[in-house]
């Protein structure tokens, strides 16, 4: 305060002409704002042309200021008789959405735990947690000795009644030539009836068990079939790509059909299941394309591959859940992760855009300093409406503001209305 105050005591003509202009600038806007029916930031600027006159009728004599300065509060006044070092960006326009933040969380498209079909010591277990896995793979081999004698017993089998059916065959073959002979003797009287009807029956029988010889083979190819099967079944194998989560035995132990080896978790794929509040369902059904994803922890946006809403609406928390199939080719995201997802509430409209640490809040209200003038950069304080927020950007309305316009992002914090600006970097207008 002190080094504040012999700083303005050292003030001469040439800062009370400065004065005079502020206070007819700030006479100047508060009129202006007056007309518009903005009755509160004229106010504002009355109190300011109040100081600035309080400021100016002291005359900045002695020590008489300082006492002026504590009893006027005329320290706003005075500071912003001093330029402000800020940083500005270009204010920007473009074709923006406004989109509504829901929150999710990621899940694998495919979860399981691998278990055995057949039962058997466990030979050995291929993968650790964390082992990446394709489809196919052998994950768990159980001991296959036993099976492999059983099917080549089946197969012995197999073969066996498959040379009893050819034996079938040359009796039913050489049956039926007998029968030939016998009938024709008979044509000619050189057989009886008793021997023709002997060499029939005789036929039928060989036929029977050609029949019965026949499915024998059958039943016993079925059979060598399943023993293929529940041999191939003692190396358990990966259903899906996927990498392997847990682990849930160890070489040596016996297993039993049905108890898990192994959990698996998809890769390449992965879902975000989100909460939509039921307002926002038409938004989703008629546009799910502009609907995208971010993780929580980051902010960082994910590509989407397709987007499934779900028309059921849970009846206590008025949702209705939409699945998101986002690309993990990197292996980077994981189930259980938290995301965020913006759904889109309106149609795409040109608005400004200006960044977030530009927009000061006072209440209810909302404003900015405009860069106003060129060769003595002068702050505009000047009121806005913000819409809603665009990626790190806030898109925003006003009647004094215009795509092009230079406003403070650093330094705004300590501005009043009309103080003199230094600009100390400035960046063009961009949208994200």
């Amino acid at each position: 305060m002190h080094r504040l105050i012999a700083l303005t005591e050292t003030v001469g003509t040439t800062r009370t002409a400065r004065l005079n202009q502020r206070l007819a600038k700030a006479r100047a806007k508060q009129l202006e704002l007056a007309h518009a029916g903005r009755v509160m930031e004229s106010a504002r600027y009355a109190a300011t042309s109040k100081l600035i006159r309080a400021a100016l009728e002291t005359g900045f004599a002695g020590r008489s200021l300082a006492a002026a300065l504590v009893g006027l509060s005329l320290f706003p006044a005075v500071a912003a008789a001093q330029p402000t070092t800020v940083r500005t960006v270009e204010v920007a326009q473009e074709l923006v959405q406004e989109h509504r933040r829901v929150t999710g969380s990621l899940q694998a498209v495919s979860r399981a735990s691998v278990a055995a079909q057949e039962s058997g010591l466990i030979e050995s277990v291929l993968v650790d947690e964390g082992s990446l896995v394709r489809e196919g793979d052998v994950i768990v081999s159980l001991d296959a000795r036993r099976r492999n004698a059983q099917l080549e017993e089946a197969r012995a089998e197999h073969a066996n009644h498959q040379a009893i059916v050819s034996q079938r065959l040359a009796e039913l073959e050489f049956a039926r030539l007998d029968r030939d002979r016998i009938r024709q003797a008979h044509d000619q009287g050189a057989a009886s009836e008793r021997e023709l009807s002997e060499v029939e029956t005789m036929l039928g029988v060989r036929e029977s068990q050609l029949e019965s010889a026949r499915r024998v083979v059958d039943s016993t190819a079925r059979r060598v079939d399943l023993l293929e099967i529940r041999l191939k079944d003692m190396q358990v194998r990966a259903p899906f790509d996927a990498r392997v989560v847990s682990r849930h035995v160890e070489p040596g132990e016996w297993t039993e059909p049905g108890r898990p080896l192994v959990t698996l978790v998809s890769t390449g794929m992965i879902e975000a299941r989100l909460e939509v509040p039921e307002r926002y369902a038409s938004s989703v059904f008629d546009n799910p394309e502009s609907l995208f994803v971010q993780l929580a922890s980051d902010g960082r946006s994910v590509p989407s591959v397709s987007v499934r809403p779900v028309p059921d609406v849970d009846q206590r928390a008025r949702t209705f859940q939409v699945f998101v199939t986002l690309d993990n080719t990197s292996g980077e995201l994981a189930p259980g992760m938290a995301v965020n997802a913006w759904v889109p509430t309106s149609e795409e409209s040109f608005a400004l855009l200006t960044p977030k640490d530009a927009v000061i809040r006072d209440g209810r209200d909302a404003y900015v300093f405009r860069v106003d003038g060129n060769d003595t950069p002068e702050a505009d304080k000047t009121p806005v409406t913000v819409l809603f927020a665009w990626g790190d950007m806030l898109a925003v309305s006003s009647h004094d503001l215009d795509a092009g316009d230079d406003v403070v992002v650093e330094g705004n914090e300590r501005l009043v209305p009309d103080a003199e600006l230094i600009i100390a970097s400035h960046t063009p207008g961009s949208s994200r």
